[in-house]
């Protein structure tokens, strides 16, 4: 993934979301563990509850992060890093859309502290293929991490195609949205395929993007779907009970 933080493994290359076909299908899902046998991981939201317009600083995300074992039992967490978030991370290189222009440039001025962290579920794994989650934990009043994520979408129905040069050839990436009603006060599923080029196969990346009322939450766990889910819903639980005081 191209500036989400010192925290990111490389392999978090590109945004992740459904839309379309919902992110089924195509290269790269065998990571999916039987996602469609099980039922779609949940969690509450706080809005109507909660005081739309309290922060939080980065030491209190930082300290709503997931636990080691929420993501695998002998899972290792990395180093936690706090700062302010004051980018529209992730997604590729969004520069050449011209068409998700304005969208892009009204979430690189958005601000607000942030704590991240990544973690190994295989505590032995160290290459970048190797299975991972990040997590990052954003906050900002909710009305504002309501737009924010009004306009992820707007970018990725925008710019559902981008060609991006690289140092080897053009490769293009694909890009969906989907919603996910069940999570959070409003969540969404970004899916990238990359597809061109020697290295690239088109295999599905994920990320949910999601808010408990002003907390942003970002989820990823590369090609593997279900991790993805389950993880992300994990998080929001997390920040509903530590940092809103939901039951």
């Amino acid at each position: 993934m191209r500036g989400r933080g010192a925290g990111c493994v490389a392999v978090l290359l590109m945004v992740l979301a459904g839309c379309g076909n919902g992110g089924n299908g195509g290269a790269g899902e065998s990571g999916q563990r039987g996602e469609g046998a099980s039922k779609q991981p949940s969690a509450s939201g706080v809005d109507g509850t909660a005081d739309p317009a309290k922060v939080f600083t980065g030491a209190e995300l930082g300290a709503a992060l997931l636990p080691p074992e929420a993501v695998g039992k002998g899972a290792k967490a990395l180093e936690v890093y706090l700062g302010l978030f004051d980018q529209g991370s992730g997604g590729g290189d969004w520069s050449t859309c011209a068409a998700g222009r304005d969208a892009r440039g009204e979430l690189w001025r958005m601000r607000g502290a942030s704590a991240e962290r990544t973690f190994r579920p295989d505590p032995a794994a160290v290459g970048e293929d190797d299975p991972f989650v990040y997590e990052r934990l954003v906050s900002m009043p909710a009305g504002r991490a309501g737009r924010y994520l009004e306009l992820r979408r707007e970018l990725h129905e925008a710019c559902g195609r981008v060609m991006v040069d690289t140092d080897a050839a053009p490769v293009e990436e694909h890009h969906e949205v989907r919603p996910l009603p069940d999570l959070g006060d409003e969540a969404v599923l970004e899916t990238t395929r990359t597809t061109g080029g020697d290295e690239y196969d088109g295999s599905a990346h994920y990320e949910v993007e999601l808010r408990v009322g002003g907390v942003l939450v970002i989820v990823g766990a590369g090609t593997d779907r279900a991790l993805t889910l389950s993880s992300a819903a994990e998080a929001a639980r997390r920040v509903g009970k530590d940092l809103y005081g939901a039951s």
